[in-house]
């Protein structure tokens, strides 16, 4: 049999997922990557003697299920990860409302959430429910249109009753779940709203992600990030694939509707039977293939979903162990506070270190500060100005540390800022969002794999999901694989 060979744009987790299925079927891959090394976003770097990481905070499928199968299947997971389960998911506090936990046990949860609010029992009770359900939800093990009915039988016997709930709330907001179950007490209405940064975040993906973590199915890898990357880097060389790192793509060779290459900026042109798109959305439809195949589902997607809020990150290594209340604490203010150009209400402190002790030295630790930072802020900033930014947040960031931990300042050993022009430096994303469009109304709506008109071209990655995220980017590489071999008539093998 011929060997065919795939070009996959860009290594992020997408990349390195259709890169290793690419190469346990039998493809000759390349992955082409902008920057040093393989990740994206699934990253760390280290300063001095500390680490500090961009993106695992949890993943989804620590323990069953498709995404379970798939981490198995590509190296993120192996016999020697640990898993951590945290007792809670966040500490969150208030000028005015005080604190709160979220815990991850839901009969836990549900207590500590009666207690504050005996006079909202009833609905309290129904949202744990539905939650406990959540995790009936899974993945199809196959793309679209390769699925067969008894598929979709089998996704709704799993569901159950949940089924009822998912068309019910697809597209609600989590303000509108909590109106509906009629929650009234102002201090549980405050917190559950604003777990995430906007009330208009996903009603559903409020209610799985509970389902999940009480299931003890949205761990974290300890090690983090760079190293989840490092285990599917590798195991995608050890399969016999092929990193082409600093090069960045310019254009798609397309010939009669047909992709057949790509053009580097350098201007060294690759050739392949099937090329693989896993890197920024907008940057592959827009620029690599100059607007020519776009459906009316990507043109409103593109113009109209509106994108994450893009964060700074400010991690400190710190000459000292810190004992936090808990591993990651949101805090709320009433009044605005200035950092640098942007003006936050809300700042989360997290503490890796507090868990994972692989970031820091023994007796050390490491305290990072993330905050919302509109790109706006920062697209047209350049040299002294830029600098001049970063200065004024780390000050800032240092004042709001010490409020917390009076005297750290003093202990701080490194200091590194990534902003918003930061991550689009490295992995390209549109607008520094970080994970594509945010979840509203919309977040059963997937935008298509292949384009309209354009034959051996395959789109993965997370600007296929509303709310992005490792498990669905992952799986998309997957499922690329398992359409490119329908297409060349060979069984999709994934051992």
């Amino acid at each position: 049999m011929e060997t065919k060979k795939i070009l996959i744009i860009g290594s992020g987790i997408a990349g390195l997922s259709a890169g290793i299925y690419a190469q346990k079927n039998g493809f000759d891959t390349t992955i082409v990557e902008m920057h040093e090394r393989a990740g994206g976003q699934l990253t760390a770097w280290d300063r001095g003697n500390y680490r500090f990481d961009y993106c695992l905070h949890w993943l989804i499928g620590t323990d069953h299920g498709v995404y379970n199968d798939m981490w198995w299947e590509t190296g993120a997971i192996n016999e020697d990860v640990e898993i951590i389960n945290h007792k809670a998911f966040v500490h969150m506090e208030d000028e005015e409302h005080g604190e709160f936990y979220i815990y991850n046990d839901l009969e836990e949860w549900k207590s500590y959430l009666i207690k504050m609010a005996p006079e909202d029992e009833k609905g309290i009770t129904k949202m744990i429910g539905m939650m406990r359900k959540g995790d009936r939800v899974d993945q199809f093990e196959d793309p679209p249109g390769m699925r067969t009915f008894s598929d979709y039988l089998k996704s709704l016997w799993q569901m159950g009753s949940f089924f009822t709930t998912m068309l019910k709330y697809k597209n609600e907001s989590s303000k509108e779940l909590l109106d509906s179950l009629r929650i009234s007490n102002p201090h549980l209405r405050f917190f559950l709203e604003n777990l995430y940064s906007t009330p208009d975040f996903s009603a559903l993906g409020f209610i799985l992600m509970f389902g999940w973590f009480n299931a003890k199915n949205a761990g974290y890898l300890k090690g983090g990030s760079l190293e989840m990357s490092k285990r599917m880097a590798k195991k995608f060389q050890s399969e016999g694939g092929k990193f082409l790192f600093n090069s960045r793509v310019k254009e798609i060779i397309v010939k009669d509707d047909e992709a057949e290459g790509i053009i580097l900026e350098n201007g060294n042109k690759i050739f392949a039977d099937h090329i693989i798109s896993a890197c920024d959305g907008r940057t592959v439809l827009f620029n690599m293939l100059k607007g020519k195949y776009l459906n009316e589902q990507l043109k409103y997607a593109y113009e109209n979903w509106p994108l994450l809020t893009p964060m700074v990150l400010v991690s400190f290594g710190v000459n000292k162990v810190i004992q936090p209340k808990c591993h990651t604490t949101n805090y709320f203010v009433k009044e605005p506070i200035s950092v640098g150009k942007t003006k936050i209400t809300r700042y989360q402190i997290m503490h890796r270190t507090s868990y994972d002790p692989t970031f820091a030295p023994d007796h050390k630790s490491t305290i990072q500060l993330y905050f919302d930072s509109p790109w706006e802020i920062w697209k047209d900033l350049k040299a002294d100005a830029y600098l001049d930014e970063k200065e004024a947040v780390r000050k800032k960031a240092i004042e709001l540390i010490e409020k917390h931990y009076p005297g750290v300042g003093e202990k701080i050993e490194e200091i590194d800022i990534a902003t918003p022009k930061t991550t689009v430096r490295y992995t390209g994303v549109w607008n520094g969002a970080y994970e594509g469009f945010t979840p509203r109304g919309n977040i059963m709506e997937a935008l298509p794999m292949k384009l309209d008109g354009l034959d051996r071209f395959t789109m993965v990655g997370q600007w296929l999901f509303p709310g992005g995220g490792l498990p669905p980017s992952a799986l998309s590489g997957k499922w690329a694989i398992q359409m490119i071999c329908k297409d060349e008539k060979r069984k999709f093998e994934i051992t």
